[in-house]
């Protein structure tokens, strides 16, 4: 291990990194909203069908901050009684355990104190998503669901923070029993969630509804990355220390692993584009033609045309980047502990990226729907009509 990655894994230990990326992303979607705001898109009403009252930035900020002050205090106070020294570390893993139990109490504390009704939000939120079968599912269970997917990666590293926590014995927490097939597990859970969004919606339709299907198939296109991946990794410690187990070549697997990353990737890109932000980017350039142009739909609620585009190609970027930190075979970048969290940073932007336009799109589709095409200038006169009528 390298004198750089030794120095960041003992600065920011795994168990404040799941805490930090999980913080980062609640500044994000409070961002999201406050942005979308000035762009007069109506994110409460595209979100919460029911009209209740909607969560404000100004709100998901304030708990945003809550968490990130007691992390911080926490991180700061780890950092002086360890010094960054790796035996301390592994004796004062109480530090960043009252850290969680802390977190967790003020994100389900009943009582009337740091934002509850943000809070509880979130809490029925998550178990719509999680639990609910109903067909009858709100684009703010979609975004929730979507988002959590994000954070795939952070799902796997939450059990192995558990190990640390926990069962920590100064070992090395994922040569650990069974922890190199259970945290990929952890992993896949938001990608379940997720299909099973689809496939209920997909039934709820009496089956007529083929989006969905394919939508459902998207998701289930990452399992096999994470399970080429474990099977790559199971066959570097294991097979080759019994020869009488192997019944696939590890070329083999590799080249599986391959194409199952591609196809994941472009797959969920393709998707982004055309069915989650409705732009026609693989329509033809030329009538009669199969040669993609770089078209974009009629409505645009912003102005500036070539915002798509740049948003297309990081999108590109990020989802290959992103297919990759799925595979937990790949030593190269998860002995870089900097680079695990440098690329689940760019996934937040990439969520954080995807939220805009995909809420733009909702957003040009809603008025689309009572039968008129609207420019980005009457779309934000007939917002600011809705508002002076509720006021």
């Amino acid at each position: 291990m390298s004198t750089i990655e030794w120095n960041f894994s003992n600065t920011f230990p795994l168990p404040y990194r799941v805490l930090i990326i999980s913080v980062i992303g609640l500044w994000a979607w409070g961002s999201n909203l406050q942005i979308l705001s000035w762009l007069s898109i109506d994110v409460p009403h595209l979100l919460d069908k029911n009209n209740n009252t909607p969560s404000s930035h100004k709100a998901i900020y304030n708990l945003a901050f809550i968490f990130t002050f007691w992390i911080g205090l926490n991180l700061v106070i780890f950092w002086q009684v360890t010094g960054g020294v790796e035996t301390e570390i592994a004796e004062w893993t109480s530090i960043p355990l009252v850290c969680y139990i802390i977190v967790f109490a003020i994100i389900v504390c009943p009582f009337n104190c740091c934002r509850k009704k943000e809070r509880m939000r979130f809490l029925r939120c998550i178990r719509r998503v999680v639990f609910s079968l109903s067909n009858d599912i709100s684009l703010a269970d979609v975004i929730m669901a979507d988002i959590l997917t994000s954070f795939a990666k952070v799902f796997g590293d939450l059990y192995v923070t558990g190990c640390i926590l926990l069962y920590y014995d100064g070992v090395y927490v994922r040569n650990r029993g069974w922890s190199h097939i259970i945290a990929p597990l952890f992993t896949s859970i938001p990608y379940v969630i997720r299909f099973k969004q689809c496939m209920t919606e997909y039934i709820g339709s009496n089956r007529n509804d083929k989006r969905h299907l394919f939508n459902a198939f998207k998701y289930a296109s990452a399992f096999p990355v994470i399970l080429f991946s474990v099977l790559q990794k199971w066959y570097k410690y294991e097979a080759l220390t019994d020869q009488s187990i192997v019944w696939i070549s590890h070329s083999t697997l590799f080249r599986l692993w391959i194409i199952s990353v591609a196809f994941n990737s472009m797959y969920s890109f393709y998707w982004d584009v055309v069915m989650d932000w409705k732009l026609d980017f693989f329509s033809p350039a030329y009538p009669g033609t199969l040669i993609p142009g770089l078209q974009l739909r009629p409505n645009l609620h912003f102005n500036e045309s070539f915002i798509y585009y740049v948003a297309i190609f990081i999108d590109f970027l990020l989802r290959f980047t992103w297919s990759l930190k799925l595979s937990s075979h790949l030593h190269i970048i998860h002995q870089l502990e900097g680079g695990v969290f440098l690329m689940e940073l760019l996934e937040v932007m990439r969520r954080w990226l995807w939220i805009f336009f995909r809420l733009e799109s909702a957003h040009v589709e809603r008025f689309d729907k009572k039968g008129g095409t609207y420019s980005m200038v009457e779309l934000r006169e007939h917002n600011s009509s809705d508002i002076e009528l509720k006021e």
